[in-house]
C-alpha cells in the first residue's frame, strides 16, 4: 500500500500541464493524477494589495519553483513577506469540480483573479506573529468555471526560528506545492488512505496496550525479574511511537510536527534499548560492548533526527535497526547454544523483523510488489519481536511451572546444592570475563600507546626534515624586512630635512616611498609568518576538521622546505624542481596538516631517490623532482569532483618485487636507521581512510618513480 501512495503522490507531482515559450501555463485536460503548478511562476519580495491583481505587470519578477524543499530555495528561505503569482490559461472546459491540494511549510493567503480564496496560517507584517499550517495536500474548491486565462497570486510568509522535521514518509516541507485535482476523488483518496493508515497504527497501539498491561501486572507480581519491567517499558515505547506518530503526521501547525514525530523517535529507540537489554536477561548474558554500542547508536540517531536537516536520520535509523537485528540474532545463537527451551521463538521473531527490512529496504526498491504484501510483511515485522517476547516468557512461564511441580519433590533436596553449585559457576565466568575484559584493556592500551609513539616519532622524523628548509627559507624574508627597515629609517631622516626645508612635495614623495617600504615589509614579515605557521600546523596533533585548502599552495610550500631542508643536510646535493600547477584548481575540502605530511614524505623520498642515483655518478644525469596538479575531466572522473596531484621524481625507479610492499607499515628500502617505515603507510592511510581518496605508484626500474593522488574536491 505504501508503495502505491508513493506512486500516487508522485504522479500528482507529474502533470499534463507544460510551459509555453510565452510563459503561460496551460492547461486543457486534467488527467487523473492531476496537474502540479510548478512552472512559470514568478516571485517577488516585498508586501503590496496591488501585486494580487490580475492585470499587475509582473514581467520584472524572478522565476521560481515553489514545489521545492525550502531548503533548496535559500533565497527564499526568510520570514520576509512575499509574494507568488503564476498566470495560466484553460483551453478547454473542464467538467468534474476541481480542487487545488497544498503542501507548504509556512503561511498563505490564495488570490485567483484578484479575489481572495482561503488563507492558510496567519501572515503578518511583524514575523512574530505569523503561523505556519500545512494543509497535507488536502484539497479546497478551486472554481475554474469557463475558459480563459486565469492569474493566481499568492502572499506568502514563513514562520521564524522553527524546526523542519523530515521524519518518516509522509513529512515533507515545500515552500508552496500546488496541484489542481479532481475535488471528490481527491478527498475521497484522502478519507481512506488518513482511515487505512491510521487503523493499522491504531491496531499496533491496542496490542502493544494490552502487552504493556500484561508485563508490567506479571513485573508486579514477580518483582524479583526485571525482565517484565523491561518489556514493559519496551512496549509502552512503541505504543508512544505509533501515538506521536499519528500526532505529527495529521499536525497541521508547521512548528508541532516537529516535536510530535522526534517524541516519536525517541520514545521507538529509547523502548529497543530495553527490548534488547530484556533479551540480555532471557539469554542470561552480561551487557557488554555490543549493548554500549547500541546505546551510542541510539542516541547518534537521535541526535541526527533532532540537529541535522535531511534524510541523515534515515541511514542512521536503519543502521540502528539492523545493529539491534543483529546483536538480537546474536543473543538468540546464544541461547540456543545454551539449549534454552523455548528460545528458538525469539529466533523465528528476530528473523520475521528482519524480513521485513529486507523487504521494505531492499525487494521493494527492486522489484514490483503488492502494496499489501509490503503493509503485511512491514506490520508483522514491527510486531514480530514484542509478539515473540511474550510468547517465549508465557511459553517459559508455562514449562517452568510444569517441570517444578513435575520435579518439585525430587529437587527439594538438591535445590540449595544446585543453587549454590550454578552460583559458583557463574561467579568463575564472571571472574574469567573480567580477567579476559582487563587483560584485552590493557593489551589495547598499550599497542594504543605504542602505535602512538611510532606515529609521533614519524612526525618528528619529518619536522627534523622540515626544519633546514625552513631556517634557509625564513631567511629571505628577515633579510628584506632588515633592509626595508633600515632603509626606512634613512628616508625617515630626509622626510624630516625636507619638512624642515619647507619641501612639502618632496616630503610627501619620500613619504608615499616609506608607505611603499611598509607595504613590502608587512609582506615579507607576514611571508615569514606564513613558514613559522606551517612549521607549526605541520608538529602538531590534527584536529581531522576538512576545510577549503588550496593544494597548489601546499604543494609550492612543501616542495621548496623539503629542498632546501635536503640541502641543508647534503650541500653537495643539485637538483632541479618544478611546480606544474593547474591554474583552475578549486579549493579541495581537506585536513590541511594531514596532506602536508602527506606532501612533505612523497616530495622527501623523491629527493631521497634522486640522490640516491646522482651518487652513483651517471654521465649527464641532472635530478629533478616534479608536482603536477590537476582537475581531471569528466571523461577521467565521471563525478567531475576528483583533483589528481603526481609528485614524480627521475631517480633509479622501484624494484617490481617490492612495490605490492611499499604501502605496508614499517616497510623500508633506507638503511637501518634513516627510516621507521611508516611514512608512506601513514600517507596512505590519510590519503585513503581520512579523505576517500586513492594513492598509487607508477614506477620503471632506471626511469624512475611517480606517486599519484586522487581527492575529492568535496571530501
Amino acid at each position: 500500500m505504501k508503495k502505491a501512495i508513493l506512486i500516487l503522490l508522485l504522479s500528482l507531482l507529474a502533470g499534463l500541464a507544460f510551459a509555453q515559450p510565452d510563459g503561460v501555463f496551460r492547461i486543457d485536460s486534467l488527467p487523473p493524477e492531476g496537474i502540479l503548478l510548478d512552472q512559470d511562476w514568478k516571485w517577488h519580495a516585498g508586501d503590496d494589495p496591488e501585486w494580487a491583481k490580475p492585470d499587475y505587470d509582473d514581467a520584472g519578477w524572478e522565476s521560481v519553483d515553489p514545489s521545492k524543499d525550502i531548503h533548496e530555495l535559500p533565497h527564499l528561505f526568510n520570514a520576509q513577506v512575499k509574494w507568488l503569482r503564476l498566470t495560466f490559461e484553460v483551453t478547454n472546459k473542464l467538467p468534474q469540480p476541481l480542487g487545488l491540494s497544498i503542501n507548504q511549510a509556512g503561511a498563505s493567503e490564495i488570490y485567483l483573479n484578484g479575489q481572495l480564496l482561503q488563507r492558510i496560517g496567519h501572515i503578518d507584517r511583524d514575523s512574530s506573529k505569523v503561523k505556519a499550517v500545512d494543509p497535507l495536500e488536502f484539497p479546497i474548491y478551486f472554481p475554474l468555471d469557463t475558459i480563459g486565462k486565469y492569474h493566481l497570486a499568492i502572499r506568502y510568509s514563513l514562520q521564524p526560528n522553527i524546526s523542519y522535521s523530515r521524519l518518516y514518509a509522509w513529512t515533507q516541507n515545500r515552500l508552496f506545492a500546488a496541484s489542481l485535482v479532481d475535488l471528490m476523488a481527491v478527498q475521497k483518496w484522502h478519507r481512506e488512505f488518513r482511515v487505512y493508515y491510521t487503523g493499522l497504527e491504531v491496531f499496533k497501539i491496542g496490542v502493544l496496550l494490552m502487552l504493556f498491561v500484561l508485563h508490567l501486572s506479571f513485573y508486579f507480581y514477580q518483582k524479583t525479574s526485571k525482565t517484565h519491567l523491561f518489556l514493559a517499558i519496551y512496549f509502552i515505547g512503541g505504543l508512544g511511537q505509533y501515538v506521536f506518530k499519528i500526532m505529527g503526521q495529521n499536525q497541521f501547525l508547521v512548528e508541532d510536527r516537529y516535536f510530535s514525530l522526534n517524541l516519536s523517535a525517541c520514545c521507538t529507540s529509547l523502548g529497543q534499548l530495553f527490548a534488547l537489554a530484556a533479551f540480555y536477561q532471557l539469554a542470561k548474558v552480561r551487557l557488554d560492548k555490543y549493548y554500549l554500542l547500541a546505546i551510542i547508536a541510539v542516541f547518534t540517531q537521535l541526535a541526527t533526527s533532532t540537529l541535522v536537516y535531511g534524510m541523515l536520520w534515515g541511514t542512521m535509523a536503519l543502521i540502528n535497526a539492523l545493529l539491534l537485528v543483529i546483536v538480537m540474532l546474536r543473543l538468540t545463537f546464544i541461547g540456543l547454544k545454551k539449549k534454552i527451551d523455548g528460545f528458538y521463538i525469539l529466533g523465528v521473531a528476530v528473523f520475521i523483523s528482519s524480513l521485513g527490512f529486507v523487504v521494505i529496504e531492499l525487494l521493494n526498491r527492486n522489484f514490483l510488489i503488492h502494496p499489501y504484501v509490503v503493509d503485511l510483511v512491514f506490520n508483522l515485522s514491527a510486531l514480530a519481536v514484542p509478539v515473540g517476547l511474550s510468547l517465549y516468557m508465557g511459553i517459559e512461564a508455562s514449562e517452568r511451572n510444569k517441570s517444578l511441580s513435575a520435579k518439585l519433590i525430587e529437587n527439594e533436596i538438591l535445590k540449595n546444592q544446585s543453587i549454590a553449585s550454578e552460583q559458583e559457576k557463574q561467579q568463575i565466568l564472571a571472574s574469567q570475563n573480567e580477567t579476559l575484559e582487563r587483560q584485552v584493556a590493557e593489551r589495547t592500551a598499550a599497542l594504543k600507546a605504542s602505535q602512538s609513539q611510532l606515529i609521533q616519532s614519524e612526525k618528528l622524523a619529518s619536522l627534523g626534515e622540515l626544519t633546514a628548509g625552513i631556517a634557509h627559507e625564513i631567511q629571505n624574508p628577515l633579510n628584506f624586512v632588515n633592509n626595508f627597515a633600515e632603509v626606512s629609517a634613512e628616508m625617515i631622516d630626509e622626510l624630516t630635512e625636507e619638512l624642515v626645508k619647507g619641501d612639502t612635495s618632496e616630503a610627501q614623495a619620500i613619504a608615499q616611498d616609506l608607505k611603499d617600504k611598509k607595504k613590502k615589509i608587512n609582506h615579507h614579515g607576514q611571508r615569514a609568518s606564513g613558514i613559522v605557521k606551517s612549521m607549526l600546523e605541520h608538529s602538531r596533533t590534527s584536529s581531522g576538521t576538512k576545510e577549503p585548502t588550496n593544494l597548489n599552495a601546499l604543494a609550492d610550500e612543501y616542495l621548496r622546505l623539503a629542498y632546501h631542508g635536503l640541502r641543508a643536510k647534503d650541500s653537495s646535493f643539485n637538483a632541479e624542481y618544478e611546480l606544474m600547477a593547474d591554474p583552475d584548481l578549486p579549493l579541495v575540502n581537506v585536513v590541511p596538516q594531514d596532506m602536508g605530511r602527506v606532501l612533505l614524505n612523497l616530495i622527501n623520498n623523491a629527493f631521497y631517490a634522486c640522490a640516491e642515483r646522482a651518487q652513483q655518478g651517471i654521465i649527464g644525469y641532472q635530478p629533478k623532482v616534479t608536482i603536477q596538479t590537476r582537475w581531471l575531466s569528466h571523461a577521467e572522473a565521471p563525478d567531475k569532483g576528483q583533483i589528481e596531484i603526481r609528485v614524480k621524481d627521475n631517480g633509479s625507479g622501484i624494484p617490481e618485487a617490492i612495490r605490492e610492499k611499499i604501502f605496508q607499515p614499517f616497510f623500508t628500502t633506507k638503511p637501518t636507521g634513516q627510516g621507521t617505515g611508516l611514512g608512506l603507510s601513514l600517507a596512505y592511510d590519510i590519503v585513503t581512510k581520512g579523505h576517500g581518496g586513492k594513492l598509487e605508484l607508477e614506477s620503471e626500474e632506471g626511469v624512475g618513480t611517480t606517486f599519484v593522488i586522487q581527492l575529492p574536491v568535496n571530501g
